[in-house]
């Protein structure tokens, strides 16, 4: 599927279907079955999440809104029912702090802005670290340079939010993003989307079950439209090259594949914050991330490296 320069593309899966034993960030909080707040001794890369009796699914990319300041959760994590857990997290803006305490749901993150949080995590889990560190999972983003990615994307939209907040420029073009979204209805019994702006690959997400997909579908395809309005953005500012072609080529689904499955035999595996193994590996022009839990893989993203 197709339109304006943003490609569409549906995934399979050979693995059988299994209808969700959990509950997704959207579902949990509308049920009050989830409870997001600031942590007792409030940081900007934590906040504190209190589930109910079901297990609650939170995709890396999915944010949250309210508290001291809005965040995105960085990594995908399956929440242990009945617990507290401290998740790890990034600001979305960067002049407010106040004394706010609970989060609500919001949408997820544009794709660029989750590929360039993939690749800092990325990079922080295979740098050097002391002995004593090694079972530590690294999934910090670079605060700084999300800031200032957010400033420059506000200076592309010709827009200036007050707490220089990235859901402020969301809001200003949720009319032109609703209109992908529309465009794109889901096909029956699809386990994952991969998405291309122009000639590329930016991005693919498969789940293991074809209604978690169905629920995340709009907010995944709302995640393409915002990263192709920026690009947009960035063409007209002349800080980014037009593409040569407006389409992606045949064989680009079929190279990230291959180049995430020759990364594998290197990837960091590590116990996730939650439930299962935290899966991470990289390869040259692709990063990805995996949740496996119970022998299956929960969620899995690809994003183009820069």
């Amino acid at each position: 599927m197709w339109r304006d320069g943003l490609t569409v593309i549906v995934l399979g899966s050979t693995a059988t279907n299994r209808a969700p034993d959990y509950l997704t960030l959207e579902q949990a909080t509308a049920d009050a079955a989830l409870d997001i707040h600031e942590a007792p001794a409030q940081a900007v890369p934590t906040v504190e999440a209190i589930t109910g009796k079901a297990t609650v699914l939170l995709l890396g990319g999915d944010t949250i809104i309210g508290g001291a300041q809005n965040r995105i959760i960085n990594i995908t994590i399956l929440l242990k029912a009945a617990a507290t857990t401290a998740i790890p997290v990034t600001c979305l803006e960067h002049h407010r702090w106040d004394n706010g305490g609970r989060f609500a749901a919001a949408r997820q993150v544009d794709y660029a802005m989750r590929s360039m949080v993939a690749e800092q995590e990325m990079r922080r889990a295979r740098a050097p670290r002391a002995p004593s560190a090694e079972s530590e999972m690294r999934i910090a983003a670079d605060q700084g340079a999300v800031w200032n990615e957010i400033g420059q994307r506000q200076l592309r939209a010709a827009f200036n939010s007050p707490t220089q907040a990235l859901h402020d420029v969301y809001q200003r073009e949720e009319a032109s993003v609703d209109d992908f979204v529309r465009a794109f209805p889901m096909p029956a019994g699809s386990r994952g989307v991969a998405i291309g702006l122009f000639n590329r690959l930016v991005g693919l997400d498969l789940f293991d079950s074809t209604e978690t997909l169905e629920r995340q579908w709009p907010r995944l395809v709302a995640s393409a439209a915002s990263a192709l309005l920026d690009q947009q953005r960035a063409i007209a500012a002349g800080v980014a090259r037009k593409p040569a072609h407006r389409r992606l080529d045949s064989g680009a689904l079929d190279r990230m594949l291959s180049r995430a499955a020759s990364a594998l035999t290197d990837a960091t595996v590590s116990p996730s914050v939650g439930l299962g193994r935290d899966v991470r590996f990289s390869a040259p022009k692709v990063v990805g991330t995996a949740l496996v839990h119970d022998r299956r893989a929960i969620h899995l993203a690809l994003f183009r490296a820069a």
